[in-house]
């Protein structure tokens, strides 16, 4: 299960930082890759989406293959097909019990 705290994310460098070149700033730049979960409610949606992993269920597998424009549509309709609110409000509350996080 998703825990709340930083994402390793995925970097390309052996410093731990992912660099990219910004057209619109004519260089390069380095960030620092992964996300910050701090909410009870994002760690429920990941819950979700975790147990559907390998699945063909899973709404980033049902939209595989298209263009990104269409993708993100895609994905979009699947995820509110999911009906994740029910499982978020029964399950955030526990979560952040768990991990001592502010709902």
């Amino acid at each position: 299960m998703a825990t709340p705290g930083r994402t390793y994310g995925r970097p390309n460098s052996p410093f731990g930082v992912k660099w990219f070149f910004k057209p619109s700033m004519g260089r390069v730049i380095g960030r620092i890759p992964g996300v910050n979960r701090k909410s009870p409610k994002v760690l429920a949606v990941n819950e979700v989406l975790e147990n559907l992993a390998g699945k063909p269920d899973h709404p980033a597998t049902k939209c595989k293959g298209k263009d990104w424009k269409r993708f993100t549509s895609c994905l979009r309709k699947e995820m509110k097909a999911l009906n994740i609110k029910a499982h978020v409000n029964a399950r955030a509350p526990e979560i952040a019990r768990t991990y001592g996080l502010e709902l």
